[in-house]
């Protein structure tokens, strides 16, 4: 699989220290716990929808939260009660869906009692010991695309209504609020005097602005304000990536940060079976062609109009060559078939369309490269670490959202222009024994620094950390 071309010639740990480690922390016999039985806030509920009758209970001090001192081994008395709001589809196979997950799991794992409130949209999960919540149905909303949108602003009310309803009517220990989520579940978690943990997947001004979702510099100026108070109020702010936790420290350099990276999805963590490489290139006639496979979806922020870009590049230094895109809605392929038979490239990039999960692993596995095309954004594609894991030479644009995981000695870094990506793929795709070793190096990062068990150790550390003896910002 060669083109016939000539071959061309450790980041510590940032999570919070942990107070304790272990079991994780119970509620004393004070606190939020004593005051909510105490102070039942007067509301008027029916089935679908719980309406406020009065307004909060009146902001009190607290004191320190502080978790009750037992012998070593000892059952706690009750296990902490963690509300955790995602503004997404849930469950869908796509970058923040998976995140929640993962974290759902950890904790859920860790003995921590877990309320999930999500969109109504979304196939159900099996956690053991997951309480999922969902908002209220809205009539004629059955999908949510990716990025900012007007179903989204929709769906959010909903999320908030169902939010506020639960913090009116139970009782939880601390308040996990992702991105958006933030800005309507902050305010009535404050008014209750909880502890809320901010999760920065992204800086939603930044995203509106470089997604091109917001024009308007007047609404971004407002968002960039909402999101600046947030990191403020925040009593921790988890973030993905160097780049997210540099902005919080900008805004407010007292907020403790936990940066907790991401892992390769569970499913790519196992090698392909035998002969699984094989099949997936027989099954889109690619024996024996020089392979680039690019997996996600297609939204804008993604690069793969960068990507076909760079595909007349590619070919015209490799004939040969192919590129395997796997994800994608049949509407933005059939585009991206358009764009290219009007090229009469159609014949050297293939879509498998979106595929399962476990399909993964060997997809990866079938490529001579794989490619991560992003041209803007700062937080590191969930993807990465999957290819990471897989060993096969990476070939990805040398901007933040990539280098603060990667270098020159665990992948093919280029500039973010059609000419830069060609030609490092060109390159690659002509030998890629030569670049086996950055694959070999990126799949030894990967599970040195980013692993499940790292992920895992991080989280549930950063909870310790602010469940002992921690008193909530005002």
């Amino acid at each position: 699989m060669s083109c016939g071309l000539p071959a061309a010639p450790g980041d510590p740990e940032a999570a919070l220290a942990p107070a304790h480690t272990g079991t994780p922390p119970a509620s004393s016999g004070g606190g939020a716990a004593t005051c909510a039985r105490r102070r039942r806030p007067y509301f008027v509920a029916c089935r679908s929808l719980p309406l406020l009758a009065c307004a909060p209970p009146p902001r009190r001090r607290r004191s320190a939260r502080v978790a009750i001192d037992r012998p070593s081994g000892a059952p706690p008395a009750r296990s902490a009660r963690v509300l955790l709001v995602a503004p997404q589809p849930f469950f869908e196979l796509r970058g923040t869906p998976l995140n929640v997950l993962q974290m759902v799991r950890t904790l859920c794992a860790a003995g921590y009692e877990v309320h999930l409130v999500t969109y109504e949209v979304g196939a159900a999960v099996d956690v053991p010991g997951l309480v999922h919540h969902r908002a209220l149905r809205v009539p004629g909303i059955h999908s949510v695309p990716i990025g900012f949108s007007g179903r989204k602003v929709v769906l959010d009310v909903a999320l908030a209504l169902r939010v506020w309803s639960l913090l009116l009517t139970r009782r939880f220990d601390v308040v996990h609020a992702v991105e958006e989520a933030v800005f309507f579940t902050m305010p009535a978690a404050k008014l209750r005097g909880l502890p809320v943990i901010y999760d920065l997947d992204s800086s939603i001004p930044h995203q509106l602005e470089y997604s091109g979702a917001v024009h308007n510099r007047a609404v971004l100026r407002v968002v960039r304000a909402l999101e600046r108070a947030a990191i403020r109020r925040a009593d921790l702010a988890i973030t993905v990536c160097q780049a997210l936790s540099d902005v919080v420290r900008d805004v407010d350099a007292r907020v403790p940060v936990a940066q907790i990276e991401d892992s390769p999805m569970e499913e790519t963590l196992r090698d392909p079976a035998p002969g699984e490489v094989a099949a997936v290139r027989r099954e889109f006639g690619l024996d024996g062609a020089p392979l680039a496979v690019y997996t996600g979806n297609l939204a804008p922020y993604q690069g793969v109009d960068l990507l076909l870009a760079a595909v007349p590049i590619l070919v015209g230094r490799c004939p040969a060559a192919r590129v395997l895109v796997v994800g994608g809605e049949p509407p933005q392929i059939e585009a991206a078939r358009a764009a290219l038979r009007a090229q009469h490239l159609d014949h050297a990039v293939v879509f498998a369309g979106q595929q399962p999960p476990e399909r993964m692993a060997g997809f990866m596995a079938a490529g001579d490269a794989l490619v991560s095309p992003r041209r803007s954004g700062l937080n590191t594609p969930l993807k990465l670490y999957s290819y990471m894991r897989a060993g096969v030479p990476i070939v990805a644009t040398a901007l933040p959202t990539h280098t603060q995981v990667l270098d020159d000695s665990t992948a093919v870094l280029c500039e973010p222009t059609p000419d830069g990506l060609g030609e490092a793929l060109a390159r690659v795709l002509a030998d890629p024994a030569a670049y086996a070793l950055r694959g070999a190096a990126a799949r030894a990062r990967v599970s040195q620094r980013y692993s499940r068990e790292a992920f895992a150790r991080k989280l549930v550390s950063a909870y310790a950390s602010l469940l002992n003896g921690k008193a909530p910002r005002r």
